[in-house]
């Protein structure tokens, strides 16, 4: 099916945009979008396949909005890395048109003005919720249309349930609002249409047909009946069989697996083939993207050298615990045809638009807390094999399972390929999410009594989905914890915040965070420039800690041991003692980082890569600046050390370069190097000329001249 190229029905200066991007038709779809009026004021459920043009028919209904200035527009996206995609993609096509694009990041208790000054804001679920607890009345008084980028992902267990109360509360304060939810997959898209009083635009029409099918001893056999021997490839792997076999046709190809072990591995077993077809030009290019990544923040581990290989050979693999710019570097050169083959795991399936020709996806199953290796959703496999194709560049596309014997491959098509996926259920009746939700709407002042909270909480997905079920006595249940921790007052209905409630909601940490911190604060006389105070740390909801091994035994018990008056307080909390080591193994990470332990040999020595120590970094100095603002808030003294500890765990220095790491574009490496050569401190960087500064290791002339600049200021 060719694309329709009727544009009579456009107003003029939504065409010319369309011709200056270099779009002249559109896809049926987008052409069916606009018959019924997306342009409209009318809410719109937009459930079509990946690259069937989604993301344009928004585009077009924010354009159209803008140029009549009617409003902001306000496009909401899971994850940081769509929205960083989504901020250069729009402001590659819209900046000439003097429309400003706007990007929130950064801590969550912060409001940078100059966002609400932009015509277009990209923000996550999480950044919006936490705009909306700073009052930021400008947010919601000045938009006009709010985007949903993957709205199925209300469903999702971590970040739905903020996804579905800031939907809920810009459409309370703005009914007028327009909506528009995009999703590949929604099996219930028509029960979200309701609840949004939407219209329901549901298509199958993808630009490149999908060939779904299971491999099997040499053969692909598909959905639609036909079959690709690959004998002739003779390769015993069949990952890498199958990723050969799609490279010598011109694709590319993107292969899920379960863990991060597993993309390494597989990664580095495929290189081995891979580098035999590539030419001369080719190996160069790789090579120097190679010399990129290698210098890329961070330190040279284990794993960025492993990486460094399997991209030379055309191959990489994608993962947590690789850095934003890593992965970044990664995902560039896939899109430009570079590197070949990404080996993943299913997160990326809804990050970053990556598609390939050919989508191979061996594991099938995933660890769930408590529950072991379960298999993957209907819905996540269709995101997953919703990357094959690419529509610059392919005809058809091609997801193919992997199957281990004739039954399952019987299975794998009829639990997989021929199924619909699950539909998309609320998690917001789970109390611990209902409380943390309740109380920013309380403190922001959005809601002011116990009967404007129900009725609120009436107007969520869950309420729609549950029939209206009667969340009252948990509501009241929450309230009155609230109120007993002295979060919120009470007066006969009335809700009024508190100083304490108020300041945990603009921090974003869990209120039950905030109890513990309290309590430790003022009743344990924590010592706050001592491991016990990264101990409690790891006590909170809001951290994530390391996982406990039988091999960790011979590593972590003797450093318990060494410290273990300063986590003598633990017994408060009445852990078991495998959750304790599994805590003091996070303290021990975090206080060898914090004496500048290098990263290849925390890497090595806790079994993480060094994605993996940035997360638990900025969680840990997140929660310890939570903390100093509850020891602030609570007439605490002494807080100084706290302060210090903070910038120390920020940047992973002992306490000698604090003073340097202020300097902006100076890390750990750098300050280290500076304190070798002698400059100490400011002053001594004051008095050093610019040729000597700029000898020093890892500083050269740029960074020198940087110094320098940056030194009036102090």
């Amino acid at each position: 099916m060719h694309p329709n190229s009727d544009f009579k029905n456009l107003p003029k200066d939504i065409a010319a945009v369309l011709d200056k991007i270099g779009i002249t038709s559109l896809y049926p779809p987008q052409q069916e979008a606009l018959n019924k009026g997306v342009l409209t004021d009318k809410n719109f459920i937009l459930s079509m396949p990946t690259a069937s043009g989604k993301t344009l028919i928004a585009e077009l209904a924010m354009l159209k909005i803008l140029f009549e200035k009617k409003g902001k527009c306000l496009y909401v996206v899971p994850l940081r890395a769509l929205a960083t995609e989504k901020f250069e993609e729009f402001q590659d096509k819209y900046s000439y048109l003097g429309i400003k694009i706007g990007i929130a990041s950064g801590d969550f208790d912060k409001v940078d003005p100059a966002f609400f000054q932009k015509d277009i804001l990209i923000a996550t679920s999480e950044k919006v919720d936490s705009l909306l607890r700073q009052n930021a009345l400008s947010l919601c008084s000045s938009l006009a249309c709010l985007v949903l980028d993957e709205i199925h992902l209300i469903g999702d267990e971590h970040r739905g349930a903020t996804l579905e109360i800031i939907t809920t509360r810009l459409l309370s304060i703005n009914p007028a609002l327009k909506v528009l939810g995009l999703s590949a997959t929604i099996a219930n898209a028509s029960s979200l249409a309701k609840w949004l009083n939407a219209e329901l635009l549901y298509s199958s029409w993808r630009p490149v047909v999908l060939k779904e099918g299971v491999y099997y001893q040499g053969e692909i056999k598909f959905a639609d009946g036909s079959t690709r021997n690959l004998a002739q490839i003779d390769i015993s792997d069949d990952i890498a069989k199958l990723a050969v076999d799609c490279i010598l046709d011109k694709g590319q190809v993107l292969v899920f697996v379960t863990t991060r072990k597993s993309a390494q591995a597989e990664a580095r077993r495929i290189a081995k083939q891979i580098a035999l077809s590539l030419d001369v030009q080719e190996k160069r290019n790789l090579n120097q993207i190679a010399k990129k990544l290698e210098d890329t923040k961070g330190e040279t581990t284990k794993l960025l050298k492993q990486l460094s290989e399997c991209i030379r050979c055309g191959v990489s693999f994608h993962h947590a615990g690789l850095n934003h710019l890593q992965r970044k570097l990664i995902e560039d050169n896939f899109k430009n045809n570079l590197i070949k083959v990404i080996c993943a795991t299913p997160t990326l399936a809804v990050g970053v638009n990556l598609p390939s020709r050919r989508t191979i996806i061996r594991g099938l199953y995933r660890y769930a807390l408590g529950r072991g290796m379960q298999p993957v959703s209907v819905l996540d496999y269709k995101q997953m094999s919703g990357r094959a194709g690419r529509p610059k560049y392919d005809t058809f596309g091609e997801a193919i399972l992997v199957a281990k014997s004739e039954q399952e491959r019987s299975d794998l098509f009829c639990d997989f390929i021929f199924a619909e996926p699950e539909p998309v259920n609320s998690n917001l009746g789970n109390e611990n999410t209902l409380r943390f939700h309740l109380l920013a709407a309380i403190a922001s002042g959005f809601i002011a009594s116990i009967s404007g909270a129900i009725s609120f909480i009436k107007k969520t997905f869950f309420c729609h989905q549950e029939n209206n079920v009667d969340m009252t006595g948990l509501i009241e249940g929450i309230i009155e914890f609230l109120e007993i921790e002295e979060m919120i007052s009470k007066k006969a209905d009335k809700l009024v915040p508190t100083a304490f409630g108020t300041r945990i909601s603009r921090l974003y940490i869990n209120p039950i965070t905030a109890v513990i911190i309290r309590n430790c604060l003022e009743n344990l006389q924590i010592k706050l420039e001592t491991l016990s105070i990264l101990y409690l740390v790891t006590i909170v909801p809001d951290m994530t800690n390391l996982n406990l091994k039988k091999s960790d035994l011979e590593l972590i018990l003797p450093f318990a041991d060494t410290y273990k008056q300063e986590f003598e307080f633990a017994q408060v909390f009445g852990a078991d003692y495998s959750t304790h080591l599994a805590r003091i193994k996070t303290v021990y990470l975090i206080s060898r980082w914090v004496e500048e332990e290098k990263e290849e040999l925390l890497c090595n020595t806790f079994d993480i890569g060094p994605g993996d120590i940035y997360r638990l970094i900025d969680t840990a100095e997140w929660i310890l600046y939570a903390t100093a603002q509850l020891a602030e808030l609570f007439g605490r003294k002494r807080i100084k050390p706290l302060q210090e500890l903070i910038t120390r765990v920020r940047y992973g220095v002992k306490p000698e370069l604090l003073e340097l790491v202020n300097l902006k574009g100076i890390g750990r490496i750098r300050a280290r190097n500076l304190f070798r050569r002698g400059y100490k401190t400011i002053t001594d960087l004051k008095s050093a000329s610019l040729t000597e500064l700029a000898k020093t290791s890892n500083i050269g002339k740029e960074t020198a001249q940087n110094i320098k600049a940056q030194l009036a200021n102090f």
